[in-house]
């Protein structure tokens, strides 16, 4: 069974990047995993710095020596707390370029949803969403502080490329909590289908298929990607796919929501699909995005 042997944790010395570390921690303890915490000081922050103080290097080499003994700090309290030593480092650079290049040496990429700047992060993090659009690696993006391993994770399908990465990911994460398979689906044209004189028992008959062979695909996602675990649940809900999965997550006060990336194509990969953006934006809960 494929585990999960190196994580990396994109740190700011934010709140919630406090907490990505702190979750990204209890993961590598479980996954025998190494953890990296790596902080990046933006380029064009020096930049302006440099500039300030008249082209001077000695200010500059001062506040990556703070971030250094910061980070330091961080990694020693995360290492009190959960036991687990993670492996500082503290660069300069291109913000995006440099998380990204390091979680393609990972295997999972942990990050809080907001930086240090709210009135900038307004939605998701300016840079948590630049990563998620364009990272090749799945990104969990934390949004609570943990207490523990997860115990009730959601894991939405519609049967695409992403729906067998999402579940089996769900599975190497969340190895011992509750999963619930959710599929919500629409009935197309419905209004210009009754217009047209399609009767409620034929609008049943087909929603009672659609359950049906979503219930079918389920069950095959299950046999292929969590062989083993016996807390798997099957959901069928008719309805648009980011409401019914914000709602069920709240109804069964998941902690975790696995969800595919949704890019269809070479083009689209360099977004987010629109469900995607609306459970990141939407949820209460720890959010992980997950690529082919």
């Amino acid at each position: 069974m494929k585990t999960l042997a190196s994580i990396v944790a994109a740190f700011d010395f934010s709140e919630q990047a406090r907490c990505a570390a702190e979750r990204a921690a209890f993961i590598a303890k479980e996954q025998t995993a190494t953890l990296r915490l790596l902080y990046v000081i933006g380029k064009s922050s020096l930049d302006d710095l440099r500039n300030l103080v008249g082209g001077s290097t000695a200010a500059e080499e001062s506040v990556l020596e703070e971030a250094r003994a910061t980070l330091r700090e961080a990694a020693t309290a995360l290492s009190r707390k959960t036991g687990v030593i993670a492996q500082e480092e503290a660069s300069t650079g291109q913000v995006i370029a440099a998380i990204r290049a390091a979680a393609e040496e990972g295997d999972l990429l942990v990050l809080g949803a907001r930086g240090t700047n709210p009135l900038r992060d307004l939605l998701l993090g300016t840079t948590t969403e630049r990563l998620l659009r364009t990272c090749r690696r799945p990104a969990l993006v934390v949004k609570r502080a943990p207490e523990g391993a997860y115990g009730r994770v959601i894991v939405p399908v519609d049967f695409s490329s992403y729906s067998a990465p999402a579940l089996a990911m769900a599975g190497l994460v969340a190895p011992h909590a509750h999963i619930s398979i959710l599929h919500a689906f629409r009935v197309p044209f419905e209004a210009r289908l009754r217009i047209a004189g399609a009767t409620d028992d034929a609008i049943r008959r087909y929603c009672d298929e659609q359950r049906q062979d979503a219930v079918e695909h389920i069950d095959r996602l299950i046999t292929e990607c969590l062989p083993r675990t016996q807390r798997a649940a099957c959901l069928v809900e008719r309805g648009d796919p980011s409401p019914v999965i914000l709602a069920q997550a709240q109804a069964q006060a998941a902690d975790l929501i696995v969800i595919g990336k949704q890019g269809q194509s070479r083009a689209e990969e360099l977004f987010l699909g629109s469900v995607t953006r609306h459970v990141l934006a939407g949820s209460t809960c720890d959010v992980l995005v997950v690529s082919p």
